[in-house]
């Protein structure tokens, strides 16, 4: 460790924590402790909190009431964690609709404002209060030590959430943000090209963060760059990549190029991290001390088969999300990992519903996984986009590098079909770029057909 990490570990960061009555180290030295716990102790931990909250948002949240009655269902009803399939799932558009009735009425403190950014749809604002802001940053303290960082380590970022990248206004602010985050070169991933990237390259020799955290498509895609512009590639002790559904040609590649090994991630706004990878790979580990998890397969709980991911925070009782609908398609896998922890696993399968293509079947087929395997070893391919608005129809947008040729359009064409159908019209559109989502995300694929 470094003399300013070593100074921000053991006195800067601690000082804070007294000065500001943190919850936040108390929480990280209870989630240490209680990672190793068995499967069944875990368990057991998340039923008395769920019992707890349903019963609290019962109580004191209009909408719980409202959709409970509706459905003919009593906090009492639901007697275990078996039980929870039968409650009602939330969605975006009914917290949009009703947030104000999702506001327990008993809250006595200020809350804490936040919002979705996310490719589809329009922000969802959502609230929690300050204890739930530090088990939440615990819980990420928790699950980045398992890379071998620690408080006080330097980090690089590739992100492309603005509000997350802004400094802050004011001095205090900064020196805040510095000893709890220790950020020492950002890039904003909402704004990408062969100039900020070459400008970001430089930044990172400059500051060498020994971890990076980044957007999977946004880093493989500054790989390509530093490998295409013959770099000499910054190489820190680990990264973790979040944010999108990491491929394991986007990890082969990312790992080749920066000389270290990748810890996939998954999480999102309304509840910071959901899942991580340990040292071991096996899987990602739910973040299960905070949040209830469940995969839903043709409306019931699986274990082993894909379907949506469905989460309820535990700990949020300013605003309870219980069984919110992620739209992300995962599954939760029936093995444990050989590190000791007793979290269960779980792995992402292709992105977001809505990221998924309509093959001439009726089939859903992932637009990152069609991605990844059309452009492999095909000439002259610098990015891909797939847009579908009728079942019968598919617009690849191709952003051609020196090598596209003739033979570069059959090949992908081809490729395109074997997981489309063969009687799929394919129509190439050549463009200058793709622009990323204003959160800083590149969709690989935009459909608006439902499958069958």
């Amino acid at each position: 460790m470094d003399p300013t990490a070593l100074l921000i570990n053991k006195v800067l960061f601690p000082a804070w924590v007294v000065k500001n009555a943190s919850t936040r180290l108390s929480y990280a030295t209870e989630f240490e402790r209680t990672q190793f716990w068995s499967a069944d102790a875990i368990r057991e931990l998340q039923w008395r909190q769920f019992r707890r909250l349903l019963q609290h948002a019962f109580d004191h949240c209009a909408f719980y009431r409202r959709t409970l009655a509706a459905a003919g269902i009593e906090p009492g009803d639901i007697r275990s964690l078996d039980d929870i399939h039968r409650l009602p799932t939330v969605t975006k558009q009914e917290i949009q609709e009703s947030l104000d009735d999702l506001i327990a009425d008993n809250v006595a403190t200020p809350l804490l404002k936040d919002m979705t950014g996310g490719s589809t749809g329009s922000p969802m604002v959502f609230y929690y209060d300050e204890d739930r802001l530090d088990s939440r940053n615990a819980a990420a303290i928790r699950h980045n030590r398992w890379t071998g960082w620690d408080i006080g380590d330097k980090m690089g970022v590739l992100w492309g959430s603005p509000r997350d990248l802004a400094e802050p206004p004011s001095m205090t602010a900064r020196v805040r943000d510095w000893i709890l985050d220790r950020c020492v070169v950002a890039f904003d991933a909402s704004s990408i090209d062969d100039e900020r990237m070459r400008a970001f390259h430089t930044r990172l020799h400059t500051h060498r963060p020994q971890f990076l955290l980044a957007y999977a498509n946004t880093l493989a895609l500054f790989a390509r760059f530093v490998q295409r512009e013959g770099l000499r590639p910054h190489r820190p002790r680990a990264i973790i990549c979040s944010g999108e559904v990491l491929t394991d040609e986007s990890r082969a590649l990312i790992e080749s190029t920066f000389g270290c090994r990748v810890f996939n991630r998954y999480g999102s706004r309304e509840f910071s991290v959901i899942a991580s990878e340990c040292s071991h790979h096996e899987g990602m580990h739910v973040n299960a001390e905070n949040l209830w998890v469940e995969v839903v397969t043709g409306g019931t709980p699986s274990v082993d088969t894909e379907g949506e991911i469905i989460v309820t925070d535990l700990k949020n009782l300013a605003m309870p999300l219980i069984r919110y609908r992620t739209r992300d398609v995962g599954v939760l896998k029936p093995s444990r990992c050989a590190c000791g922890r007793g979290l269960p696993l779980m792995d992402l399968k292709g992105g977001r519903v809505t990221d998924f293509l309509v093959a001439i079947t009726g089939e859903k087929v992932s637009g990152i996984v069609l991605a990844t395997y059309a452009i492999t070893g095909v000439p002259g391919i610098r990015q891909v986009q797939f847009v579908q608005s009728r079942r019968d129809c598919v617009t690849a947008r191709v952003v051609r590098g020196s090598a596209w040729s003739d033979d570069s359009a059959r090949t992908l064409l081809a490729r395109i079909r074997t997981f489309l159908g063969a009687s799929m019209t394919i129509q190439l559109a050549f463009v200058e770029d793709i622009p990323f989502e204003a959160s800083g995300k590149y969709r690989f694929s935009i459909s608006t057909v439902a499958a069958s």
